[in-house]
């Protein structure tokens, strides 16, 4: 399988308040990925991976440098143009869910596909394919909070995938489950990033789901540290 580049950070820049209070979330920073492939970004606290996530998603516009996403450079970008692109090309879990509690299971997955201008009967056919194919057929009409977190999460993957994505932005995916329901959600994750056309980036604490990327870049004080191209070599204590 022929991989291509999806993300490129390049020398890029950011910093907070100023002078006494400045703060570097940052500095030079370069950063890739490939499609097909499931990167992840670790590190402590404060070492700038959040701040990087949105770079990649622009939601934040870096003060230097340079941030491609599947060939489109979104620095230079108007908040118009960066929107739009954000509907096309990329889907977000996080690891709240950050599901509307009054709106069905079916309801919640549509929502991007109406965002996109979708009839409500394309979106609500769209949104039940999509949640059999993670294991949630026959909860459509239920409510979230009638779910497990790992039911839940699977509702999230099912939201962010239903306008097929080429790029799968997963902030702390498991912090919420337990080892076993982390490990099956991760297992699906995996699974997605197979696409030949799609990116998976996620950013985690979790050492448990180490093994399910194809590479981990280790972030520290706003850079990438280093690569590590076989994470299966690591000592899951190393951070």
């Amino acid at each position: 399988m022929t991989h291509t580049i999806a993300v490129a950070a390049r020398q890029v820049d950011i910093s907070f308040g100023s002078e006494e209070a400045k703060v570097i979330a940052l500095n030079h920073t370069d950063f890739s990925a490939h499609t097909g492939e499931l990167i992840m970004l670790v590190g402590p606290s404060g070492c700038g991976k959040t701040t990087l996530l949105s770079v990649i998603a622009g939601t934040l516009t870096p003060q230097s440098g340079e941030i491609e996403v599947f060939g489109q450079r979104l620095d230079g970008l108007s908040q118009e143009e960066l929107t739009t692109f954000r509907r096309k090309n990329l889907g977000f879990v996080f690891q709240s869910f950050n599901l509307i509690p009054t709106l069905s299971v079916v309801e919640n997955v549509m929502i991007p596909l109406l965002i996109q201008g979708a009839s409500h009967a394309v979106a609500k056919k769209k949104a039940t394919e999509i949640l059999e194919k993670v294991g949630l057929k026959g909860r459509e009409e239920g409510k979230p909070n009638a779910l497990s977190g790992g039911q839940q999460q699977r509702v999230a993957i099912a939201r962010a995938l239903v306008h097929e994505p080429p790029l799968l932005i997963c902030d702390e995916p498991t912090s919420a489950l337990d080892k076993d329901t982390g490990a099956q959600i991760m297992e699906m994750i995996r699974e997605l990033s197979r696409a030949p056309n799609r990116c998976v980036v996620v950013v985690t604490h979790d050492f448990r789901i180490f093994k399910y990327a194809d590479r981990i870049a280790e972030m520290e004080d706003g850079k990438i540290k280093r690569v590590v191209d076989d994470p299966r070599t690591l000592d899951p204590t190393y951070l």
